[in-house]
């Protein structure tokens, strides 16, 4: 009998090990598409990823989008050493297929933007990817606390 308790509870931790070791690991949480609309745009951004790569050394665009009056303002330093805030307003829509295609249109009779663009949240919210429709543009952006001083 003796010699039976420790077969027995050799045989019992093995089963248990066995047991615990087959366990299916844990789903990961799925990633929800994110809504595109007024209320997750609002907020400032900074332009992080743009045609293939990274921003060259000293460039910068940010924007900050105003969900109540639904207007932007945009700086960058693409033309000039200094940036330069340019102004207007944006719509989001939601198109037939499910995606999200955001315009603009500037102040002071510039024009509309080049594009418009199919928009995609990430991250919670906290990135997101913006493709030209109809172009080869694709821009990442990351939402920031603030835009910068500039001046």
């Amino acid at each position: 009998m003796k010699l039976l308790r420790p077969i027995f509870t050799t045989l019992l931790l093995i089963a248990t090990l066995a047991t615990v070791g087959c366990e299916k690991p844990a789903p990961l949480p799925e990633e929800r598409p994110i809504v595109v609309n007024y209320a997750a745009l609002d907020g400032a951004w900074q332009l992080t990823y743009w045609q293939g790569g990274s921003l060259e050394e000293n460039s910068l665009l940010y924007i900050e989008f105003d969900r109540s009056e639904r207007r932007f303002t945009m700086w960058d330093n693409f033309d000039s050493m200094y940036a330069t805030p340019t102004t207007g307003t944006f719509t989001i829509a939601e198109e037939e297929d499910g995606t999200y295609t955001l315009s603009g249109t500037y102040d002071y009779g510039v024009g509309d933007w080049s594009y418009s663009y199919e928009v995609k949240m990430m991250n919670n919210g906290d990135s997101m990817q913006w493709h030209a429709r109809g172009g080869p543009d694709l821009m990442v952006f990351e939402r920031i606390d603030e835009i910068p001083e500039l001046y």
